[in-house]
């Protein structure tokens, strides 16, 4: 009897640790699943398929002027003239406006931002700017963007020391679209 007691504490401790654990383990299995799921799959090829064909349709805008105000290929673009133009050719609407964009889609972490996000810039903590994301790899985030000294260009940011310290935050406005969409 006495080593029944003993045990008891022990035993109980045991299973309050226990119990969470096994919880964990079976909750994962479920979320395992569902993201390994063939509808799962489609919606992530869809998605990429979706941010890489946004990248090579603003790759084919590189060297087109600066405009003030502009929207389009023929006569120039401002920054968010080149991104709200570039997303509806996807389908995604966006307003002609760097500050209003960065309200738009979902908050993304810098560091996690994919092809086709938005960042944005900001100076006295007013946005000023916004680009698209091409890369973000180990040497840092390229994109593509409209400068009004050299147009549409691709750059890396992370390596510039103009626009890095003026990265504010990013947004993905692609997400929310292929979700929609389905």
């Amino acid at each position: 009897m006495a080593l029944f007691i003993h045990l008891t504490p022990l035993f109980r401790l045991s299973l309050r640790l226990l119990f969470p654990l096994l919880l964990l383990l079976a909750t994962g299995c479920q979320v395992a699943r569902s993201v390994h799921s063939p509808t799962a799959a489609k919606a992530r090829d869809a998605e990429w398929s979706l941010r890489e064909d946004i990248c090579r349709e603003a790759a084919r805008h590189i060297g087109t002027r600066y405009k003030y105000s502009g929207m389009s290929p023929g006569t120039g673009f401002d920054c968010s003239g080149l991104t709200s133009y570039i997303l509806a050719q996807h389908n995604i609407q966006l307003p002609h406006q760097s500050g209003a964009q960065a309200r738009e889609g979902s908050a993304v972490n810098v560091s996690r931002l994919q092809p086709g996000d938005l960042v944005y810039f900001a100076r006295k903590g007013r946005i000023f700017h916004v680009a698209l994301v091409d890369e973000n790899d180990a040497s840092g985030i390229t994109v593509i963007h409209s400068t009004t000294s050299r147009g549409v260009i691709r750059e890396n940011i992370s390596q510039s020391s103009y626009w890095k310290p003026k990265i504010a935050g990013g947004r993905d406005v692609v997400r929310a679209n292929v979700t929609a969409s389905r």
